[in-house]
């Protein structure tokens, strides 16, 4: 479990500090711009970290200092967390970018993954690598198995087809029927229980189901020439696979790209949440995305049961809506702002002055309409 998350020269973030409660779910909300995404981005690549090195992490960040405040030369992310629950282990693992100059050449960026182990114990181990796959338990289990979610509903509504033995909803939401079809197959009582939660989010869903689609697979082939040389070319085919469909009140068989895009999503999230092959950490930006406000309060209290079963998982989201922020407690809120100079400000909510009276008489989501983001920038 994720603990404390210490951002340093990330972007907006000049130093931002979250401190996690025990609830397993937490809410990141501020304006726009004011840094939440970020906080998932950078909580993201630590987690690829533990699986890859630094160099495929960021073939796409060719220039560090696109992540980095400008003027900084250096940039870090920082997670302290715990592994285990009889006799937990407390871990601490990071990331860094520094700015190398070097009078022989142009100056460079140096990445570092660095890594502790019990650290306040007589067995603490300590160390860096080339990446956070080389540190030892229970680093890589406890970042390993995490997803970071931007599902995008044309992309969940799209014919599919998987080779994998156990297929997955990538992060963009592709890939969502086989990977429903397998969850039908591979555990079904789940996936009676996803279709109850759907159907209380969007009442007037009455059953999920498949239909054959035809999709259209490019592969990358090659044709020798001679014994030292060949030509690579790509081939189309196409092939049968599987769309969602869905028995509505309005309509039974009613295809994926024809239903609204609040109710794929809530289908793709709980795919993600309910599938045997299940992160233990997941990342999630615009959790309400077109979801009626009752909607969004039975979302959360699916998510509450999700956790409830399972004691691995941690969710944490970005939203904008005090509908969602209503069902958490303050202290599972961290509101975001901009500082004056533009850097990002952070405080949870119930370290606002005037909770204890105000939370008496207004939600959490309301007692956070009404005050606003100034007082993070003002207690600074």
């Amino acid at each position: 479990m994720l603990k404390k998350i210490t951002l340093e020269n990330f972007k907006s973030h000049q130093l931002t500090e979250l401190t996690l409660d025990d609830s397993r779910l937490h809410a990141l909300v501020g304006q726009n711009s004011s840094g939440k995404t970020s906080v998932l981005q950078a909580l993201h690549y630590l987690c690829l970290l533990a699986n890859t090195p630094f160099s495929k992490v960021f073939q796409y960040e060719r220039h560090p200092e696109h992540l980095t405040r400008i003027t900084a030369e250096s940039m870090s992310v920082t997670v302290n967390g715990f592994w285990g629950y009889q006799n937990p282990q407390y871990w601490e693992a990071a990331y860094r970018w520094q700015k190398i100059s070097d009078k022989k050449s142009d100056s460079y960026w140096q990445p570092i993954a660095s890594w502790k182990i019990d650290q306040d114990s007589e067995n603490c181990q300590q160390g860096w690598s080339s990446s956070l796959k080389d540190a030892p338990y229970p680093i890589s289990p406890a970042l390993r198995y995490a997803v970071y979610l931007k599902l995008i509903a044309n992309n969940l509504a799209k014919p599919a087809l998987s080779e994998d033995i156990k297929p997955r909803v990538e992060y963009d939401g592709s890939g969502l029927a086989p990977t429903l079809d397998y969850l039908r197959d591979a555990d079904p009582d789940n996936f009676e229980k996803l279709q109850e939660m759907l159907k209380r989010i969007v009442p007037g869903v009455e059953k999920v189901g498949f239909q054959l689609a035809k999709v259209t697979v490019n592969r990358q082939r090659t044709i020798k020439v001679d014994d030292q040389s060949s030509i690579p070319y790509q081939e189309t085919q196409e092939l049968m696979g599987k769309e969602v469909v869905l028995d509505m009140n309005s309509g039974e068989r009613i295809p994926g790209h024809a239903i609204s895009e609040g109710t794929m999503l809530t289908l793709g999230l709980l795919t993600v949440l309910m599938n045997p092959n299940q992160p233990n950490l997941v990342l999630l930006d615009d959790l309400e995305q077109g979801l009626h406000p009752y909607a969004q309060r039975e979302l959360m209290n699916a998510l509450k049961e999700i956790i409830a079963d399972n004691p691995n998982l941690q969710i944490i989201f970005s939203t904008h809506s005090s509908y969602i922020v209503d069902e958490l407690q303050p202290s599972q809120v961290h509101v975001l702002h901009n500082s004056q100079t533009g850097f990002t400000v952070a405080k949870r909510l119930d370290e606002h002055p005037d909770m204890e009276w105000a939370i008496e008489s207004l939600m959490t989501g309301e007692f956070w309409d009404s005050v606003g983001e100034d007082w993070v920038r003002s207690s600074q």
